[in-house]
């Protein structure tokens, strides 16, 4: 039988800090603070003419091994799949198909309370994010401007973040801060929740978190592809502690990981 879920939020899970090893918390904490992108006005490149060199040699190419015992062939019919796409057109979502696309990524199955998506131990440690940048963003939400926990349980979004005019120019510019471009009104956040991903499995717990966002990113993408015209692309150009601060979360404890711009693209994709 399924364990019954409820609305605790993990932030006041207090037997949580019973099993907690705080020296494993630390390690993983400063590791996941060393991949961090800290902006502070540096807008040197960081790639030489030689790792530019480099990468047009594997750019779009597998990783194969250099020696293998033989090969097999198979019997396959080619056929396209839908690719990132970084153009949007500025029409709004209607609430329907927000709703239909958040419940069918991040959702709850109907009749037990796993995912569309894998977690270990049926943990769920990445919390996903809908950030709305414009308050006519999504037909049917006004004043939608903000950003939102999407939660699973209730098929309720949950308004985290609210900004003042200086807030958010401040979360823009740390979106994409080389070319401090929005590529569309509206994007998911990937957020994990450190302290329940080392709690029972320790440092491997943050393997497993990484996974589980590239799962619920690539769950993601494959909803939308039913919906006509709507199209996406992950983003991890951004100023990670900033972002995850205008997200009103802690940079430490909840980091933002990774971002997944989506919209309209006009295409029948």
């Amino acid at each position: 039988m399924s364990k019954k879920n409820n609305n605790v939020t993990d932030y006041w899970d207090y037997s949580l800090y019973k099993i907690l090893d705080k020296g494993v918390l630390e390690d993983v904490l400063k590791f996941h603070q060393s991949t961090t992108t800290i902006k502070n006005g540096d807008y040197t490149n960081p790639f030489s003419h030689n790792t530019y060199n480099w990468l047009d040699q594997v750019e779009y190419q597998d990783t194969l091994p250099n020696f293998f015992l033989g090969e097999i062939d198979l019997d396959i019919t080619k056929e396209n799949f839908q690719n990132s796409k970084r153009e949007f057109k500025k029409e709004s979502i209607p609430k329907s198909t927000l709703g239909n696309i958040l419940y069918k990524s991040f959702g709850r199955s109907k009749d037990h309370s796993s995912k569309r998506y894998p977690s270990a131990g049926a943990l769920y440690p990445v919390m996903p994010l809908i950030y709305i940048l414009d308050d006519e963003a999504v037909l049917g939400i006004p004043s939608a401007k903000g950003v939102y926990l999407f939660d699973s349980e209730k098929s309720v979004l949950k308004k985290i973040k609210s900004w003042n005019e200086e807030e958010f120019n401040s979360f823009v510019q740390s979106i994409n801060p080389w070319q401090n471009e929005l590529y569309s009104n509206i994007l998911i956040g990937y957020a994990i929740n450190m302290e329940k991903t080392v709690a029972k499995y320790k440092k491997r717990g943050y393997r497993h978190a990484l996974i589980e966002v590239g799962l619920m990113a690539q769950a993601f993408r494959e909803v939308i592809k039913q919906e006509n015209s709507l199209g996406d692309f992950c983003w991890s150009g951004f100023d990670d502690n900033t972002v995850t601060y205008y997200s009103g979360l802690n940079p430490r404890l909840c980091p933002v990981t990774l971002l997944q711009w989506f919209g309209i693209t006009g295409e029948n994709i």
